[in-house]
């Protein structure tokens, strides 16, 4: 039975140690997902575990056979060309079968053993069916016209397609076990609704990471948690230590967010009372230190009785000190570090209180770009702004927070809003963006990075920083001018899981206005306020 199996694999770029002592075991019909923040080694351990790097040390039984897809980024032919070349271990495993075929038809049965083999190879991979479903799988991902000996030019495709070709055929490869790294980038619902059908039903193990939720939770049956502090911690309480570098949580993403809240709930939990118990023992041994000088007989006692006093007084606070210790140090063995809040929680201050309407908008529309569109959203409101690429969300979105319509294209209309208005941008900030001052920029945010972003990331030129950060620094910057209505565009854009999940709390509960624009499906089947659709461009 096929399996992905890790045993304390080690790797490190130069002197950065991104894995250490990981073992896995992903077994035959599970579908493991990899979460955990940016940067935490989860796309370098789905390339160690494909056999496109080695570790530097530990053991690997993945199940991973022949070569690897080409990359058809550097692929230099035509779609045809590369479809030869990537299903070439399945039309060399064909060829074979004929050839076997063909020897026993002869009456040479010193090839019976070769053909079952290669029949059973046969029907384990679907090679009768080859062509009709690579056809299929491209239909499904959104290149029909892809379909057949397209002699065009790979270099021809966007980026995107490029992503969905790869995909495509390594889904028509059939390997033993899937491994897939942010799968449904470059797709559009329909395509996403193929790929879940598809990998649901895969028959081997399967190992991927994604940032799309719903896509997690509709195909996991097991994640595994890179950031393993909160294991760590209530796994340290009990009096053992969580190694390898991972922790799995049977189930899909629901289960998972559920489990590891609950684990964070027990963490702040047994942490404080670790500390109340560590105040008690404190106070406990300050009082046996104090018993030592004795009472009041002590004190007014001569002689004989002094001594006796005095003595069973030592005796006394020496027991008592030592039993004290004792409990400390068992205590301090299996005790807990201070949960890590400012990774967790994104505080974003309460405005003022308003009434009356945040925003009109009256026959706004923008041409080839925004359809004709009507709202009224009062204050406190939250809205979510969803639609087809180029359906004009962004335009709509920039137009409210300047209160300008774009310039160089005709529109009609007019919005008018109440202030402070501020944004956070689809894409990533650029030096003078609102609130990117010069010292900003050079400097870090400071202090108003507080609660979203790491202390240690205060002073941290923007430029310097990671994606997610950068958007963290967006994050820190919009909510720091106190605005009144709070416009987002795609907020779970270059953000980790957790982030993600701290962010929409901190959202849904902040009594401001607020106005989103995303194409995440999690967010939008969990919405819980107003929704707009726009309506494709014609």
């Amino acid at each position: 039975m096929p399996s992905i199996k890790l045993d304390h694999i080690s790797f490190a770029y130069g002197s950065h140690q991104v894995l250490d002592e990981v073992s896995l075991n992903v077994g035959d019909g599970e579908r493991a997902f990899l979460v955990g923040p940016n940067g935490c080694g989860k796309t370098t351990l789905l390339n160690v575990a494909s056999g496109l790097l080695k570790p530097d040390s530990g053991r690997i039984t993945s199940g991973v056979v022949g070569a690897p897809i080409p990359e058809p980024e550097r692929f230099n032919g035509t779609v045809a060309e590369y479809f030869a070349t990537a299903l070439a271990p399945l039309h060399e495993l064909s060829r074979r079968f004929e050839e076997t075929t063909a020897s026993l038809s002869t009456g040479d049965t010193g090839t019976e053993r070769e053909y079952d083999q290669l029949l059973a190879a046969m029907t384990a991979r679907d090679v009768w069916s080859l062509e009709a479903r690579l056809d299929e799988t491209l239909e499904g991902l959104g290149l029909g016209a892809l379909s057949g000996s397209s002699e065009r030019l790979l270099t021809s495709l966007s980026p995107g397609q490029r992503a969905r070709l790869h995909l495509a055929t390594l889904l028509t490869l059939r390997p033993d076990v899937l491994i897939l790294d942010e799968p449904t980038n470059h797709l559009d619902r329909e395509a996403i609704d193929f790929l879940t059908a598809m990998v649901s039903k895969w028959p081997g193990p399967v190992l991927a990471s994604s940032h799309d939720r719903l896509f997690i939770e509709n195909v996991a049956t097991v994640i595994y948690d890179m950031d393993i502090a909160v294991w760590q911690e209530l796994a340290r309480a009990e009096g053992h230590e969580l190694t390898g570098g991972l922790f799995r949580n049977a189930g899909n993403y629901s289960q998972y967010l559920d489990a590891k809240e609950k684990a964070r709930q027990s963490h702040r939990r047994i942490h404080a009372e670790q500390q109340a118990d560590k105040r008690q023992i404190r106070e406990h041994r300050n009082e046996s230190m104090t018993i030592a000088r004795g009472g009041i007989r002590l004190k007014t006692a001569t002689g004989k009785a002094k001594k006796f006093f005095a003595d069973r007084a030592a005796a006394t606070s020496v027991k008592r000190t030592r039993n004290d210790d004792v409990k400390l140090k068992r205590l301090e063995e299996r005790e807990v570090r201070k949960p890590r809040d400012y990774q967790l929680e994104l505080s974003i201050p309460t405005p003022k209180p308003q009434e009356g309407l945040a925003l009109s908008i009256r026959h706004v529309a923008v041409e080839h770009r925004l359809t004709p569109c009507d709202l009224d959203l009062s204050a406190g409101e939250h809205l979510l702004v969803t639609g087809e690429n180029g359906a004009g969300k962004s335009t709509l979105l920039q137009w409210i927070a300047t209160a300008q319509p774009p310039e160089g294209v005709l529109s009609s209309g007019s919005i008018t809003r109440k202030e402070p208005v501020t944004m956070v941008p689809q894409r990533l900030p650029m030096e003078n963006d609102p609130g990117f001052t010069v010292d900003t920029w050079c400097n870090g945010v400071g202090e108003l990075g507080k609660g979203v972003i790491h202390p240690a990331m205060w002073s941290t030129p923007i430029p310097e920083l990671s994606d997610g950060n950068q958007r963290r620094a967006q994050l820190a910057i919009a909510i720091s001018a106190h605005p009144t209505t709070l416009i987002v565009d795609e907020p779970t854009n270059y953000l980790d899981l957790d982030t993600i999940e701290s962010l929409e709390r901190a959202l849904r509960s902040w009594p401001g206005t607020l106005i989103v624009a995303s194409h995440d499906r999690w967010l939008i089947e969990h919405w819980q306020g107003r929704h707009l659709h726009l309506q494709p461009c014609s």
